[in-house]
């Protein structure tokens, strides 16, 4: 073993630290932190220079996060029937009793996504959400999507649907961020200027500038 190769009691003491952590992060009480960690991620795939100080979370909300002149209401959309925060309790509870890193290998399944796919994911929730709020609340409101579906790894590009898909549900803007991915799906003339670059975009960042995932 080199000396930068971790022993089996290192590398359990490592993944118990950080399922601990993943427990700690995913608690209700730390939606707040989880909504910066999406708007933050989001920026830094976009390209958009930024001091973290300016990401600000909002009591009373909506929207989650203000950045500059933009009002973010941050959704997750998750595998369905996916219990995220139960299922990192289970992994911790797996690592605890773990005597060996053998113990903690699981099955994968990586896939590749494409654009089109995301999109009609994105699609289902924002018409929930344009159901959810009033139409004076939309215009001023700047969607914001992790996208967080297990086993993907790789994306397809594929042409976006046309701005005016969205438009007709009044939100100001529909973004998501996803891995390294960022997109602007649609950014209507009073959007941040940051969001808008005459039509959709989707920015995918080199592997080895991807942020750490949550």
């Amino acid at each position: 073993m080199s000396d930068d190769e971790l022993s089996d009691e290192e590398y359990l003491a490592s993944v118990r630290k950080a399922r601990e952590e993943s427990v700690r992060f995913f608690d209700p009480a730390n939606k707040p932190e989880r909504e910066r960690w999406v708007a933050n991620t989001f920026l830094w795939n976009l390209g958009v220079e930024f001091a973290e100080s300016e990401i600000q979370c909002v009591a009373d909300e909506p929207p989650d996060i203000r950045f500059r002149s933009a009002s973010f209401e941050v959704k997750e959309i998750l595998d369905e029937g996916r219990r995220r925060h139960a299922d990192y309790k289970t992994a911790l509870e797996k690592a605890n009793s773990a005597d060996s890193p053998r113990d903690l290998l699981e099955p994968v399944t990586p896939r590749d996504i494409t654009y089109a796919e995301v999109c009609n994911l994105v699609e289902t929730e924002v018409k929930r959400f344009a159901r959810k709020y009033a139409p004076a609340t939309r215009n001023n409101l700047d969607l914001l999507f992790y996208v967080n579906l297990e086993d993907v790894f790789g994306y397809v590009a594929t042409p976006l649907p046309p701005p005016s898909k969205w438009e007709v549900y009044g939100f100001r803007s529909v973004s998501l961020v996803m891995g390294r991915l960022a997109g602007v799906l649609m950014a209507a003339q009073t959007a941040p200027d940051f969001l808008k670059n005459n039509g959709p975009r989707v920015i995918l960042k080199p592997r080895d500038h991807e942020k750490n995932a949550i």
